[in-house]
């Protein structure tokens, strides 16, 4: 069974413009690829919010991302994943 949708644009109430005729399977599509593009947003909101800390020596080396944050408790400053390498606030390599 295909469910048809007309949307109607009202943003612009001086344009004549008729509504484009749209199936289901075109939104379930969009809303798809909304909910993946949100779910990577959230998984990596997530991962790069949580601020991990200790010592030089116990610095995460697996599932890194590009953005995390990690306390360096032996440098005593925060320092980021650059995507290769840990970095201090003026970007030089830790």
């Amino acid at each position: 069974m295909t469910i048809q949708t007309t949307i109607v644009p009202t943003s612009a109430p001086n344009l004549p413009v008729a509504g484009q005729q749209y199936d289901q399977t075109y939104f379930n599509q969009i809303l798809n690829s909304f909910r993946l593009y949100f779910t990577s947003i959230d998984n990596f909101t997530r991962a790069a919010s949580k601020i991990t800390y200790g010592t030089t020596s116990q610095r995460p080396a697996v599932g890194l991302i590009t953005g995390q944050q990690y306390f360096d408790t032996s440098l005593g400053i925060p320092i980021w994943y650059n995507g290769t390498k840990w970095i201090n606030a003026s970007g030089t390599a830790v």
